[in-house]
Order: C-alpha cells, then sequence, then structure tokens
C-alpha cells in the first residue's frame, strides 16, 4: 500500500538516496513516491533508470534498496511509528529561485534575522489531529513580534487559514519559492511535517509542535529541532481519524510552552 504522504516525504527520501548514491557512486531511481517531485529537479543522480532503485515511500513494493521510514505496520485508523531519524537534505536550488526569495523579502521589508513561523498543517491525512489552533499562533505571533520579525509562507491550495497579524505574510503556491524563502529564516516554529523537513535540511533551528501524534524527537527528529509532545502513554498514537487523545495534547501545550522554547532559540 503506498501511504498519501506528502512533499516532507520526498525530501526524507532525498536525504536517503543522497547517502546511498555518495556511499555507492552510483545512479537512483526512486519507486513507489508521489510522482516526478518538484525537489528531484537539479540533482543529476536521481534518474528514472536509476541503476540502483530505492523505495520513496514506506511500502512493500520491490527495489534493490528498502529504507524503514516511518512505520513499522498500519493498523486501522492509526500509524504505528518507528524509531527513525531522517537523514538532512538541502533542497537544491537555482539561482533564479534564490534571487527571487531574496527580492520577495527585501520588497516586504525583512532584513536581518526572522522567525519563520506555519500555522498551516494537512488535514487530508490525519486529519485535525496537529491542529494546536491557529488562535494560539496568533497570540504566539503578536508576542514574538516584539523580539524578531516573523514571516509566514501562505501557501495557498487545501490551506485556508487567514493572514496572521503581525507577521509578513508572503503569498507562495510556487513550494520550491516557498522553500527559497525558508532558507534564508534563522528560526521556525510549526508543525512536525514539511517546514520541519526543509528546517533540518538547511541546519535551521526549529520549535516543532508534535501535540501527541508524533514522539517528534524519535520519529521525525532533526538534531536542530525543539520537539514539544504530549507526554502521555498513548504518544505517539499515530491516529488518522479525530483522536481525543491528540486534542487533549494540543490542548495541553500552551502558548507560554512555545514561546519559552522560541526564546530560547534568540
Amino acid at each position: 500500500m503506498i501511504l498519501s504522504m506528502g512533499m516532507g516525504d520526498d525530501i526524507m527520501f532525498l536525504g536517503e538516496a543522497e547517502r546511498i548514491h555518495e556511499q555507492t557512486g552510483k545512479s537512483i531511481r526512486p519507486v513507489a513516491g508521489s510522482g516526478w517531485s518538484p525537489f528531484f529537479k537539479g540533482i543529476p543522480w536521481l534518474k528514472k533508470d536509476g541503476e540502483i532503485s530505492v523505495n520513496a515511500r514506506d511500502t512493500r513494493e520491490k527495489s534493490d534498496i528498502h529504507v524503514d521510514y516511518y512505520e513499522d505496520r498500519r493498523e486501522r485508523n492509526r500509524i504505528v511509528w518507528r524509531d527513525y531519524q531522517p537523514k538532512p537534505f538541502r533542497v537544491k536550488l537555482t539561482h533564479e529561485e534564490v534571487d527571487y526569495a531574496h527580492i520577495a523579502l527585501h520588497n516586504r521589508g525583512v532584513k536581518g534575522r526572522f522567525f519563520i513561523i506555519n500555522p498551516d498543517y494537512k488535514s487530508s491525512f490525519f486529519g485535525n489531529n496537529k491542529n494546536w489552533g491557529f488562535d494560539k499562533y496568533q497570540e504566539l505571533a503578536n508576542r514574538l513580534s516584539d523580539h524578531v520579525q516573523m514571516v509566514r509562507i501562505l501557501p495557498g491550495g487545501q490551506y485556508k487559514e487567514p493572514k496572521l497579524k503581525n507577521v509578513v505574510n508572503i503569498k507562495s503556491e510556487d513550494v520550491r519559492k516557498s522553500v527559497a524563502i525558508m532558507s534564508f529564516a534563522s528560526y521556525a516554529v510549526g508543525y512536525d511535517g514539511f517546514t520541519n523537513h526543509i528546517m533540518g535540511g538547511y541546519g535551521i533551528p526549529m520549535v516543532v509542535i508534535c501535540g501527541g501524534l508524533v514522539n517528534g524527537k524519535d520519529t521525525v527528529g532533526y538534531r536542530t529541532g525543539t520537539y514539544i509532545n504530549y507526554e502521555h502513554p498513548q504518544t505517539p498514537c499515530g491516529a488518522t481519524v479525530d483522536c481525543s487523545h491528540c486534542n487533549e495534547a494540543n490542548e495541553a501545550i500552551t502558548v507560554d510552552m512555545v514561546y519559552e522554547k522560541c526564546l530560547e532559540l534568540l
């Protein structure tokens, strides 16, 4: 079964694929991913007819090398997580994409260090179980903006949350340009997911709000991340339907807790 995971998983695959390429010197062919990802652009050793096939998702489809990414098995309505530390992957941006990001930030008055804040979560797979609460993000932004510039990338598409106040909101539906903007950040705060993988690849410190769905330190952790989990026997529960434990976890994580962790980065 191919799980309907997102572009964060493409980044996780690329970290492993790069490691295998460096060890073997051979080109890599992705198997069972989400198609030819926009992040595969500009990588000469990644080919549709590559010499070594590597699974781009944790599936049973045959490949030369199988990487145990994120699940041991799947039960009804939940994923059973495996302890796994992703290999950081730095997205290969073009000069044009970097220039675009530099100009976009400059035109909006963003200079020097800034904090990426990401209140947007994908609800198509884990439902609302990641949802810490938009109002909490707004309060966090209000407080952090007294110390540092805040930038939020509005991704469009399925993400419908309004603009944050006291934040520079930049609309970008081109995911590579979004990454280019992120690459200029000094710090980040948001959910486990795509932003976490991007920040991990660039070595940018991030406060990651995991709630009860995952145990970020053990299952999706990067060394530059600070992971806030709900300490409970059921964590990480991996629920793919609305879950009272995850709701309780998100309620238990306060703005004060996240704010203090962000101040530690500053």
